[in-house]
């Protein structure tokens, strides 16, 4: 037993030593030279450009994945906000996903058998691209790097994932590796979100939503419903982890994940990730039987405290200006109107890609909506809706159509007592959660949250195929 032990330590220490190494090395850089913005040295980012290259060229692949899943929330958002921080994330977040690629299709091994899902997120990649090639000549004209730079951040990193990750070649990362890289980046985000609620600062000096009023935290991801997302996803997959039978190696990370957790998620003061979190967590911790009796117990405990501060809570500065916002959600209202009225004039194809903010003028509406020219100034709210807009019943189906398959399957099996059976509860629960998330927040313009849910549907694809073999 103790050489057993000792073997896992060597295991976790050589995959995550260089990760953890990287990514500390890392972010004190970033911090130093940011400041720089767009005076930075050509030779100094050519000489970072090599050092990179050299390094993902030759590091092993199941390393150089986990090391892509663990730095690309740090350099994937708001790292753009300084042109070293946009050159580090071409680096460390857009170019590894082409590496692992190139890696996976020079590597023997045995992988799953293909199911006829399995065509359908390339089918979608596609379907998008001719859209684009098809309705967006203009922006391909005066951004054609631009344009399709994002198109492969936004949607193709995810889909390229997704086919990574269950088509490895040999073992691949394990469950317990995954999970541990993303409860270890989720908590990295959570501390820095609560520092920048005390401190207002955080690693890329963004302080674009301090401006905005309201100290809501973002951490380094951007925005702070996706910095909320990816917290919340933490937190899900330490309650799998601690109330499904999780590895014993992981469950002081999960503690630690669940300690710093809820006061991140408060620092984003944000609707959507903290009502994907509760939801996810619900579906959690109530069908496992270690934890039922404790979550309902928890259940009547917050409901009762709620009723009895009901009053200061409805008196206090959150509440009045995220909450009772009524305001914004007669501007999200409209604007879903507007969506499907866009949807009735061009139901099969849509609109086109990336067309919602161009095409949401041509909607009439009466004079008397009171914020609809302020409505007009947001983008859309709802992920699914924008893929109605820009793509039709087509397109969403193309995209819809993987998923139900690979969660139904899921859901079937996941009440199976197994040694993973942590595993498909905490994918299944962070796959509601970013969707959830999605239905208040337009996904198309960030890419490693979404990229988070292909993440979540290949490891469930991945452990069904597994656990079929076992």
């Amino acid at each position: 037993m103790r050489a057993l032990n000792v073997a896992r330590a060597e295991v976790v220490r050589d995959r995550l030593l260089p990760v953890v190494a990287v990514g500390m090395v890392s972010i004190a850089a970033a911090d130093s030279i940011v400041g720089m913005d767009k005076h930075v040295p050509k030779l100094l980012v050519l000489v970072l450009a090599s050092a990179g290259a050299a390094v993902l060229l030759t590091i092993e692949t199941t390393q150089l994945f986990l090391g892509w899943l663990f730095l690309a929330p740090i350099f994937q958002g708001s790292a753009s906000t300084s042109h070293l921080g946009h050159v580090l994330s071409l680096a460390l977040y857009s170019a590894p996903p082409v590496l692992l690629v190139a890696k996976h299709f020079t590597v023997d091994g045995p992988r799953p058998d293909r199911r006829w899902f399995d065509l359908l997120p390339a089918l979608y990649l596609l379907f998008l691209v001719g859209s684009l090639l098809f309705t967006g000549s203009g922006e391909i004209q005066h951004g054609a790097f631009g344009t399709l730079h994002g198109l492969w951040e936004n949607v193709a990193i995810g889909i390229v994932i997704y086919y990574v990750v269950v088509f490895w070649r040999g073992p691949g990362p394990s469950f317990v590796s995954v999970a541990r890289v993303l409860l270890l980046a989720a908590a990295l985000q959570a501390v820095m979100a609560v520092v920048e609620l005390a401190t207002q600062w955080n690693l890329w000096h963004d302080t674009r939503w301090q401006r905005a009023g309201g100290d809501r935290s973002i951490a380094t991801l951007a925005n702070p419903a996706i910095t909320g997302a990816f917290i919340g996803m933490g937190v899900v997959i330490a309650l799998a982890l601690l109330c499904w039978g999780g590895p014993l190696e992981l469950r002081r990370l999960a503690i630690c994940m669940l300690v710093i957790g809820g006061p991140a998620l408060y620092a984003t003061k944000t609707r959507g990730p903290i009502l994907g979190t509760v939801v996810a967590a619900l579906l959690v911790v109530i069908p496992s039987r270690r934890s039922r009796l404790f979550a309902l117990g928890a259940i009547a405990l917050a409901t009762l405290m709620l009723v009895v501060a009901w009053p200061h809570v409805r008196s206090s500065t959150l509440y009045q200006q995220r909450i009772a916002q009524s305001q914004n959600v007669q501007e999200r209202l409209l604007l879903q109107d507007i969506s499907f009225k866009l949807i009735e004039r061009k139901p099969v194809l849509g609109w086109g890609y990336d067309s919602f903010d161009r095409v949401k003028y041509d909607v009439p509406v009466s004079t008397g909506a009171q914020p609809y020219a302020v409505a007009l100034q947001q983008t859309s709210h709802d992920t699914f809706l924008t893929i109605l807009v820009e793509y039709g019943a087509v397109g969403f189906l193309i995209f819809l159509l993987p998923w139900i398959p690979i969660v139904a399957e899921g859901v079937r099996r996941v009440r199976t007592p197994s040694p993973d059976q942590w595993l498909p509860v905490a994918m299944l629960a962070s796959i509601a959660l970013l969707a959830i998330n999605a239905a208040t927040l337009d996904y198309r313009f960030f890419s490693f949250v979404p990229g988070l849910a292909w993440l979540a549907l290949a490891l469930l694809r991945r452990w069904l195929s597994s656990s079929a073999v076992a």
